[in-house]
C-alpha cells in the first residue's frame, strides 16, 4: 500500500471515535471553520463512516454544546491553576485571566457565549460546566469578605457585575472594537475591576 494513503491525523481508532470527532470539531472551530462544516464532513476528518458520529451525537448542536461545556471547564482549570495568596487581589487578577482565555480562543469563547440556540444550555453537561465555572468567581468575590457568603444575594451581585465587566471587554477586544482607540485608553480588564473592587470597602 502506498505511504501516501494515510488516515487522517485525527482518525478513529482503538474505540475513540467520541474523542475523535471532538478533535476534530475543536480544531476546525479553533480556526474558524466550524460553521461551514456538516456532521457528514466532521465525520470525513475524522476518517470514519458518515454515520458513525451519530453513536456519539444525536446532531451537530450537541457536539457545539460538547464544545462549549470543554470551554467552561478549561476556563475553570485556568481560574484553579491561579495561585496567589491575597483574595482581593486574586480576584482582581482572574479578571485578566478570563480575558486572557477568551483571547487564546476567541472563537470558542463566542460559541461559549453567542450561541444562538438557548436550548444548548439544556444540555447537562454544558449546564454543569457553565455553572461551575460562575462558581469560581462567585467564591473569589465571598473571599473578599464584606458580604454574607457565596449564597448572599450582595455577593452574586458583585459577582455578576465583575462578570459583565469582563465578559463586554472580551467581546469589545476580540472582535476588534477597541482598535480605533488610542492605547492608553485601553487598560487591562483587572485594572477597570479594581476600580469596582476599591468601592467596596
Amino acid at each position: 500500500m502506498s505511504s501516501n494513503l494515510r488516515k487522517p491525523r485525527d482518525a478513529y481508532h482503538h474505540g475513540n471515535l467520541r474523542d475523535a470527532i471532538l478533535r476534530v470539531a475543536r480544531r476546525e472551530l479553533d480556526l474558524g471553520a466550524y460553521d461551514a462544516l456538516s456532521l457528514r464532513e466532521l465525520a470525513k476528518r475524522a476518517g470514519v463512516t458518515a454515520n458513525a458520529p451519530y453513536r456519539h451525537f444525536a446532531s451537530k448542536e450537541e457536539i457545539l454544546a460538547e464544545l462549549a461545556a470543554e470551554g467552561f471547564r478549561e476556563l475553570t482549570a485556568r481560574f484553579d491553576g491561579y495561585a496567589e495568596p491575597d483574595a482581593r487581589l486574586r480576584l482582581i487578577q482572574m479578571s485578566d485571566v478570563y480575558t486572557g482565555y477568551a483571547m487564546d480562543y476567541p472563537h470558542l469563547y463566542r460559541l461559549m457565549f453567542g450561541m444562538e440556540k438557548a436550548a444548548l444550555m439544556e444540555h447537562a453537561p454544558l449546564h454543569d460546566a457553565a455553572t461551575a465555572c460562575f462558581g469560581r468567581l462567585v467564591e473569589a468575590v465571598a473571599r473578599v469578605g464584606r458580604t454574607g457568603g457565596i449564597d448572599d444575594p450582595l455577593t452574586l451581585r458583585r459577582a455578576n457585575a465583575i462578570w459583565a465587566i469582563v465578559h463586554g471587554w472580551s467581546r469589545l477586544t476580540i472582535d476588534g472594537m477597541t482598535s480605533f482607540q488610542p492605547i492608553d485608553a485601553k487598560p487591562p480588564a483587572a485594572e477597570i475591576v479594581a476600580a469596582f473592587v476599591a468601592g467596596w470597602d
